[in-house]
């Protein structure tokens, strides 16, 4: 009798309920964790050990989920391919064992990080409906587009206010707040990382405008996405521009291909024509992002000029510097990215196999090489591919190569051949993946980092996947 009530109390727990409830937790926590270390007013506020508290409480919740899972109905194997981030994981671990003696416990916190992403955001139960799947993205993005509105608000007041200046954090470290140096930090952490989760507001906003019956929340929706641009080019990353600019490219080469693919030309043209349009559209935005700069450069000495009492005269309006000056008559365009994809692959070099493992990448080169870049500026990699490679070695990046040639091959041979319910929803996930995919050449995301990128690059992964199976169950019961 007493097995049966402990059986009957294990079912209660490790249930379907249980775990999309707990998964659903787990989102909302961590991004609510990633906002409290990307806006300064709070990561200001907070120590280190409190902000690594909170993120290890988050990790351990994922864990929970994790076991749930595991006890449940194992919805961590029902990943497409899933198999290669598993040993992508198994490859990691090799590779922490290896390096060792630099140390562990941040392999054992990324370990976990990847887990959760690679076995909980990223598989989708087959069970859940088109509509389930609507309401997860519409309250998941909706928190990251209301606090993001909030944020680059403020940050364009203190740009309209000519507000900026430096804070120390610690006592070899300071960060920069507001309009200054050219470009508009505001209150982020890094305009580079704001400027790129702007894209993806925008993106998820103009889906919002899709789904949403009701028009007081599309009037908000457009301010936003008006806020958000405004926001992008005075950040004066280049990153978020291209990552936009691509993201653009792709969802309109394959938008026209749908509608106009039954005109009357040859097929080879049709293919050109859709990608000579997708490219003007290209052009067309980002010649209106320089016009939208220049204009926004006039705002703050009109606003200074408006509030000052002691002026006698109207002197003639000068705009503000938009231009970075940390670009001005300088060599190094790439900003040290150079120099440090290159002593990064100076590192892969020395471990080719197995690498340097994600969390010892800087502690090894201090050791191997004390006058390299990396080991003299203690830099990321700030592009998460030569990252993996120098990170895991040969062994992990051909993994998750695999992964995701796989997952491309799946989702283009869905776009290219089939008109189906679900292709544009397809398409808009791809399409996040894409900018987030691009994004991370020159910034660290979607592995080895926790931040708004990781967890919307492997939702949105798994939910094409998970809208390309409901299209083939829709079309074997026909």
């Amino acid at each position: 009798m007493t097995v049966d009530i402990n059986f009957l109390k294990r079912k209660k727990i490790f249930s379907s309920a249980t775990y999309n409830k707990m998964r659903y937790i787990y989102m909302v926590l961590f991004i609510l964790a990633v906002f409290t270390r990307v806006l300064m007013p709070i990561a200001t506020h907070e120590s280190q050990k409190v902000n690594a508290a909170v993120f290890s409480a988050v990790a351990l919740f994922g864990v929970a989920v994790l076991v749930v899972d595991f006890f449940c109905d194992r919805i961590m194997f029902l990943g497409k391919n899933y198999i290669f981030l598993a040993l992508f994981i198994i490859s990691t671990v090799v590779s922490s064992i290896l390096n060792i003696k630099y140390g562990f416990a941040g392999n054992i916190r990324n370990l976990i990080w990847l887990s959760v992403s690679f076995f909980i955001l990223y598989p989708i139960d087959i069970k859940r409906t088109k509509n389930d799947i609507y309401k997860e993205i519409k309250f998941i993005s909706n928190i990251l587009i209301v606090v993001w509105f909030l944020a680059v608000t403020a940050s364009l007041f203190m740009f309209l206010l000519d507000i900026g200046y430096y804070i120390y954090i610690y006592p070899d470290s300071f960060a920069r707040l507001g309009f200054i140096e050219s470009r508009l930090f505001g209150i982020f952490e890094d305009p580079n990382f704001a400027a790129t989760t702007s894209v993806l507001v925008i993106m998820f906003s103009i889906w919002n405008i899709k789904v949403s019956k009701r028009k007081v929340f599309n009037i908000f929706y457009i301010i936003n996405i008006a806020f958000q641009l405004f926001y992008l080019v005075l950040s004066g990353s280049r990153t978020a521009e291209i990552s936009l600019l691509f993201s653009l490219l792709i969802f309109s080469y394959f938008t026209l291909r749908y509608k106009f693919s039954d005109i009357n030309l040859h097929k080879a043209l049709k293919e050109f024509c859709f990608a000579f349009l997708g490219l003007a559209l290209c052009c067309v935005l980002f010649f209106t992002m320089n016009l939208i700069k220049t204009g926004l450069s006039y705002l703050p000495p009109i606003i200074s000029s408006q509030m000052s009492t002691t002026q006698g005269h109207q002197d003639r309006i000068r705009p503000v510097v938009t231009e970075r000056e940390d670009l001005k008559d300088n060599s190094d365009v790439s900003s040290c990215r150079v120099k440090i994809w290159e002593s990064a692959f100076e590192l892969f070099k020395s471990k080719p196999i197995f690498g340097t493992s994600p969390r010892n990448m800087r502690e090894y080169a201090k050791s191997a090489f004390p006058n390299g870049f990396i080991a003299q500026r203690s830099y990321a990699v700030h592009n998460i591919y030569l990252d993996i490679l120098t990170s895991t070695g040969i062994v992990g990046f051909v993994i998750i190569a695999i992964f995701f040639i796989k997952y491309l091959i799946y989702v283009f041979k869905y776009l290219f051949l089939y008109k189906r319910n679900n292709y544009f929803m397809v398409l808009f996930c791809l399409t996040v993946v894409a900018e987030i995919a691009v994004s991370a050449a020159s910034l660290s995301e979607i592995f080895f980092v926790n931040t708004i990128g990781v967890l919307f690059f492997w939702l949105c992964l798994g939910y094409s996947v998970h809208f390309i199976r409901l299209d083939s169950l829709e079309l074997n019961k026909q």
